[in-house]
């Protein structure tokens, strides 16, 4: 929204460079992953199956980055169906409702966006240099189908104004917030010279630091000058995507459902802090490259007959696969974090095991909390095998516990059994450097016979943990902590809430 000229413009802070430590921001895991990525990447990008996942990313990219700027809602299923079927305004009417003129006006502004990522490609290609000219003609694209921007009155009132495309503003454009407050950009006086002192700063590091910290600094500032009437938001997601673009990654798909994150992430970048922007992009990252990184089955099986011949051919000679020691190496990070969690689990159980104990009622069968685990163990390897395939659902990804398989649990006993489950275990379809952990509750019910069958399984974490042979087992063993520490909590409150239920 553009706000008319009613107030000095004092409180606007110049941007400011690269943090001092901004190397240190960088995502260790991301790093890793994408070694892993670039390794595999020649054997897939040609294929058609790849190019079909760049197509759907390309058109979510398109789809969230105008739902963000609320151009535009829908629930999650209406994209869903956009992105498998494509843009097209009768499905958006018919999904969504609106009105055909509306969904006409729609349409075109998601190809506006879409035809920008898409640009963004061929960009990357040439391999010219970010400039103030490029900027222009993102915003100008963006807005070509935009004729009118909201702004507010000295008095209060909204009204429209001519949307400037491919020019700096000339009125303010900042909002005010709910509580009365206004958020102020980069004076329009002051746009000439912020922006070039953006691209300068940006340039000037580009070669040393991480794409994922590169793109959350470029973003952030951009979105602090605010140099354009309208369409900023779209611009500095586009400009973000483009740094990670030049790396070999993908896209900056960052969906409705990431709002809020997005939003503190930004507020925390204003106050100086860009460590959980950078930290989001990362995420963002990460998720792209193991959806991508899944493809290798479905490659092989959409291959013609030739094809598969000389593709195994290649395997036997070693060319598609992950050398024998990398293999070895994301295994023994696997034990190594087993290991790891059987410590702490152990620890809580016994802790748990003596105070459950001292608050057994009379009369009353003992509560108490118990650790049990097994690794590779041939009779215990499908334990749990139905929820880990349920959780991994829910996560996005095809998990494989019939490769290597350990599992950890904490069963406690009170008027009901509970269980908290830790699983480490292979990531997709074959040997790929990659594994995955996962967390999920429990509760048994006893059954005629004596034995007993799990209802209400809950994920116990806000997201998998990944391991792969490129990150040093140090920096794994650091993050997977930090993981198995929140899985743990989130699941003993979920068991908390049991009791007090109860």
């Amino acid at each position: 929204m553009t706000e008319l000229p009613q107030e000095p413009q004092m409180a606007y802070q110049r941007i400011a460079p690269f943090p001092a430590d901004a190397a240190q921001m960088a995502s260790t895991e991301l790093k890793a992953l994408a070694t892993v990525w670039l390794e595999r990447r020649e054997e897939l990008q040609d294929t058609g199956v790849f190019q079909d996942l760049l197509k759907k990313m390309q058109r979510e990219w398109a789809i969230e980055t105008g739902i963000i700027e609320r151009l535009y809602t829908w629930d999650r299923g209406v994209t869903e169906v956009l992105i498998e079927q494509g843009i097209d305004a009768g499905v958006i009417a018919h999904q969504s409702g609106m009105q055909r003129d509306q969904a006409d006006q729609v349409q075109h502004i998601i190809q506006d966006q879409l035809d920008i990522v898409e640009g963004l490609f061929a960009f990357v290609k040439g391999e010219q240099p970010l400039t103030e000219h490029f900027i222009r003609g993102l915003q100008a694209q963006f807005t070509a189908h935009q004729d009118h921007t909201e702004a507010m009155t000295p008095d209060g009132q909204i009204t429209r104004v001519s949307l400037l495309r491919g020019e700096y503003k000339k009125l303010p454009n900042n909002p005010r917030r709910p509580d009365g407050s206004i958020h102020h950009y980069c004076p329009p006086e002051l746009v000439a010279e912020e922006m070039p002192r953006l691209v300068e700063w940006y340039r000037a590091r580009e070669a040393e630091l991480a794409p994922e910290v590169r793109a959350a600094w470029l973003h952030h500032r951009f979105t602090q000058i605010h140099p354009f009437q309208d369409g900023n938001g779209r611009v500095a997601r586009a400009l973000a995507s483009l740094v990670l673009l030049r790396a070999h990654l993908f896209p900056l798909v960052v969906r409705d459902a990431d709002r809020r994150d997005y939003i503190a992430a930004l507020e925390a970048a204003d106050a100086g802090d860009l460590k959980p922007l950078v930290d989001l992009f990362a995420r963002r990252q990460r998720d792209a490259i193991l959806r991508a990184l899944g493809l290798e089955q479905q490659v092989q099986q959409d291959r013609h007959a030739e094809q598969i011949i000389a593709s195994a051919l290649q395997v036997l000679k070693g060319k598609y696969h992950v050398a024998r020691g990398k293999l070895d190496a994301v295994y023994d990070h696997a034990g190594a974090l087993f290991e790891l969690a059987a410590g702490r689990m152990q620890d809580i159980a016994d802790a748990l095991n003596e105070q459950l104990r001292a608050v057994t009622p009379p009369q009353h069968a003992p509560y108490g909390a118990a650790f049990g685990s097994a690794r590779n163990d041939p009779e215990k390897r499908q334990y749990f095998y139905t929820q880990i395939v349920d959780i991994a659902k829910r996560h996005g990804y095809d998990p494989h516990p019939d490769r290597w398989h350990g599992w950890l649990r904490i069963t406690i006993t009170t008027e009901e059994r509970f269980e908290i489950v830790v699983s480490i275990h292979g990531y997709g379809p074959r040997d790929s450097g990659i594994m995955a952990a996962s967390a999920f509750t429990e509760r048994r019910i006893e059954k005629e016979g004596g034995s007993t069958d799990f209802v209400d399984v809950k994920p116990a974490s806000i997201d998998l943990f990944e391991l792969n042979y490129a990150e040093s087992r140090g920096s794994t063993a650091e993050r997977f902590s930090e993981w198995l520490e929140s899985a743990l909590a989130i699941a003993l409150a979920k068991w908390q809430r049991l009791v007090s239920e109860n």
